[in-house]
């Protein structure tokens, strides 16, 4: 372990993990790139329920847009979002949490 961990950013990431619709619009995006109507057609959440959780989960760098014209197409931004979530899923199908 580092001797200085960032607890307070570490703690943000958490919290934005914690609501279960960013949840749904992170899963969403597991397989690839999808534009904001996509994502609110597989989650059933509205438009601008997704464009704000995609805003907070932007802001930490979870998610990634890449303008295409006037829309934008989201993905994850990197393995290490990847890596968070399969070890909690991982940690609560075993019963643990």
């Amino acid at each position: 372990m580092p001797e200085k961990m960032p607890t307070a950013r570490m703690s943000d990431v958490f919290k934005q993990l914690s609501d279960q619709s960013r949840l749904s619009v992170v899963h969403a995006l597991w397989n690839g790139p999808l534009h904001v109507n996509e994502i609110c057609r597989r989650t059933n959440l509205s438009q601008p329920n997704v464009s704000h959780h995609l805003a907070q989960l932007k802001s930490l760098g979870l998610v990634k847009a890449q303008k295409k014209g006037q829309m934008a197409l989201y993905s994850i931004s990197d393995k290490h979002v990847f890596t968070i979530l399969n070890e909690c899923r991982e940690h609560v199908e075993q019963g643990i949490g």
